[in-house]
């Protein structure tokens, strides 16, 4: 039996970001990767992709797109059979993180988009993949097509986001939480400590990626995703 896996981006991110994961997926898995709707808040952008999404699937939410897919959850759980998040956190933001999403959303709007995202990849990369050229080329191109005028709402919808842990530990479907080992935006220990409080959740760790874990693992990415649902689909 084929198996639906809603792939869903994050910040800066544009549904190709998951490309080269399709591309190793086995046959019995049908990955649709999508590109999250330029709105300003969380609810709205779930409600909009449910509206086009399989009567019932398994999501993988990277980073931004994590938050997305609990939301999912949320509104529709009866849809979801399975919730992997990738390099993504079910809390929401601290004052800290609020005041400097602020911050850069007054930076987009004043022309520093592309200098911010570009100023950023240090933090968001392994140091091995910042020496990647053909990468570097591929994070340009979806940086460039997603845009400021998709960042900006988007900034302002994880601003307001809610709290979610507790929706995904009171969920009775499979959980997956995906950490890069070196990943310096959201951490592994981060992500563990998630782990740690929804006690059914399935956590692992992949090695050799900062935070961009779809472009910088993807081979490895497509096999966490296929190991895991192969097992929890039996």
């Amino acid at each position: 039996m084929v198996q639906k896996l809603v792939l869903i981006p994050g910040l800066n991110n544009t549904a190709e970001t998951w490309d080269g994961v399709k591309k190793h997926l086995p046959s019995t898995i049908e990955a649709i990767a999508v590109d999250v709707p330029a709105l300003p808040v969380i609810s709205d952008i779930a409600a909009e992709l449910l509206k086009e999404l399989p009567e019932q699937f398994y999501v993988c939410g990277f980073s931004f797109g994590g938050y997305v897919a609990l939301e999912m959850l949320a509104q529709e759980p009866e849809r979801i059979l399975g919730i992997s998040l990738m390099g993504s956190l079910t809390t929401a933001d601290s004052d800290v993180q609020k005041e400097n999403r602020a911050k850069s959303i007054e930076r987009a709007e004043n022309g520093e988009y592309f200098e911010m995202t570009e100023a950023n990849a240090p933090k968001t990369f392994h140091p091995d993949s910042l020496e990647n050229e053909e990468l570097l080329k591929l994070r340009k191109k979806i940086v460039e097509d997603y845009g400021a005028e998709t960042y900006i709402p988007h900034v302002k919808a994880m601003i307001s986001r809610q709290d979610r842990t507790q929706v995904l530990k009171d969920a009775a479907i499979p959980k997956l939480l995906i950490a890069g080992e070196s990943d310096k935006v959201i951490t592994a220990e981060k992500i563990k400590e998630v782990a740690d409080q929804v006690t059914d959740a399935e956590y692992t760790t992949i090695s050799h990626t900062g935070h961009m874990i779809p472009l910088e693992q993807p081979v490895v990415s497509a096999e966490k995703l296929a190991s895991w649902i192969g097992k929890v689909s039996q």
